[in-house]
């Protein structure tokens, strides 16, 4: 296997080291001092919010607003979305705040009620549905009975011929999953010359009458122009799979959202996607999803689940640093082992999907094996301190290493490999335990004896993992030393 393969599995499988490194706790860092990039307050991020430019009225209060631009006019519109004050689990309701040019000033032109309860797990956007080039409004949430619900909202002329007016075209809920059919549009209409197909939305639901529980039913609604509205046009039974292995029964057979969560526990690589290198890291633990994609991480904050199906679970997620950036993942079990992944967010190119294996013991081994990659077992012993000759200290507790300084100190997990030549590898970790930075070094090891002193020498060169294997980015060479008496005979 060339380097320009083997260099990503070098990454991956050092991911795939420090997982196991998480699983012994977090590491012991210094107060005060970050690793890595900080954390944006959720404080921080609410106040990006933008501003109403409307007040809320008695009764009100406002869980979010959107700005967009709703009719292509100089404009700006904002979407507020607003709850009741006083009832908790009462139905979401959206505003549309549109500029009165004979006023000056901003109103609202138009209020609907949604069927989701639930502000934090609301999520609207904007997309073209019926195919005439207007922008539906689409809203997303969970409803007071814990189903999935999907809202569509469609402009239409004001009764009072004044403002932006909307009407409701679509309501849809399910126990589990709603899905958008983004059917093929041809060039003209991407050029504004003709309209398009209207996309055809499909709600899924398990055949209750059905013994196995993977048989479900797909209810298809489709765009009726003469009745301005979605209307159910399909029911079809949807068969699955037969299940052999025993955990799966067991999986599938309890209901409980926490079991599905732990067995999703841990780091899963995508499969089958030449050219993409990619790692899914479910922490049900720590509320967290991690996505490794080359050197792009994307963190996550878990917000809830839902079983939609017995081996699906649809899962809503925000960015940890923008609160604002929501994904809806669906996590399919396939096979003993094997899920089928869909990460979706708001806009159209913002979505990705995969079939991903979970890195078993057995797969972590097959892949180092199989890549030509290998931990030297019978390697460097490094273990304990080590001393360096400009004050610096490594500390290494396999898996893991800590390495201090006079000004700071940050801890991690470790690995040497072997590509070309040793290569020392340390991947500085965050008090969650999840990966913050990475460092390689190319690595020397020489063991002498001083009289009745063992002396273990390493030499390390700053370096990188490139196509033609590790290569040093610098002359520099640090130094570390341990002695340690040699045992009597």
């Amino acid at each position: 296997m060339n380097f320009a393969t083997r260099t990503p599995v070098l990454l991956l499988a050092g991911l795939i080291l420090f997982s196991a490194c998480r699983r012994q706790g977090p590491p012991q860092t210094e107060p005060g001092v970050t690793v890595g990039s900080a954390r944006l307050p959720v404080a921080a991020a609410e106040a990006e919010q933008p501003v109403p430019k409307v007040p809320v009225e008695r009764g009100e209060s406002l869980a979010s607003v959107l700005n967009c631009n709703l009719d292509l006019d100089v404009n700006e519109e904002q979407i507020l979305v607003l709850r009741n004050r006083d009832q908790a689990d009462a139905q979401l309701r959206i505003a549309v705040a549109d500029y009165d040019s004979v006023r000056g000033a901003y109103a609202r032109s138009w209020e609907g009620t949604t069927s989701a309860t639930n502000p934090r797990l609301f999520e609207i956007s904007l997309q073209d549905l019926v195919g005439d080039h207007n922008q539906e409004i689409i809203c997303r949430g969970v409803n007071a009975s814990g189903e999935l619900v999907l809202d569509v909202f469609r402009k239409t002329p004001s009764p009072t011929g004044l403002g932006l007016y909307f009407a409701e075209i679509c309501q849809i809920a399910s126990d589990g999953s709603i899905e958008i059919e983004e059917v093929h549009r041809a060039e003209g209409y991407r050029l504004g010359q003709k309209n398009g197909p209207s996309y055809p939305i499909h709600a899924y639901s398990r055949d209750k009458a059905s013994e196995n529980l993977l048989d479900r039913i797909r209810y298809t609604y489709q765009w009726q122009y003469q009745q301005n509205r979605y209307v159910l046009t399909g029911e079809t039974r949807m068969p699955g799979i037969v299940v052999e292995e025993a955990q799966l029964r067991e999986l599938f057979s309890d209901p409980s959202v926490e079991h599905f969560e732990q067995y999703l526990a841990g780091p899963w690589l995508l499969s089958g996607s030449p050219g993409r290198e990619e790692i899914i890291l479910f922490d049900p633990e720590g509320k967290q999803i991690s996505i490794y994609s080359g050197q792009v991480e994307e963190i996550y904050e878990w917000q809830t689940s839902f079983r939609s199906f017995s081996n699906r679970l649809y899962i809503l997620a925000a960015n940890e640093s923008i609160a604002s950036v929501r994904k809806r993942i669906s996590v399919e079990v396939v096979a003993l082992n094997t899920i089928e992944v869909a990460v979706l967010g708001t806009e159209e190119w913002d979505r990705s999907s995969g079939r991903y294996l979970k890195l078993t013991t057995e797969l972590q081994n097959d892949l180092l094996a199989d890549s030509g990659l290998k931990q030297e077992a019978g390697g460097p012993p490094l273990r304990g301190v080590y001393h360096g000759t400009e004050g610096a200290e490594i500390i290494f507790d396999p898996p893991r290493f800590t390495w201090i300084e006079a000004a700071r100190q940050y801890s991690g997990g470790y690995a040497v490999f072997r590509l070309d030549r040793d290569v020392l590898y340390l991947k500085g970790l965050d008090e969650r335990g999840l990966p913050v930075g990475e460092t390689a070094y190319l690595l020397e090891y020489v063991e002498t004896s001083e009289g009745p002193v063992r002396v273990r020498r390493l030499i390390l060169t700053p370096g990188r993992l490139g196509v033609h294997g590790a290569e040093a980015i610098s002359e520099k060479k640090l130094v570390f030393e341990q002695r340690e008496a040699e045992p009597t005979p």
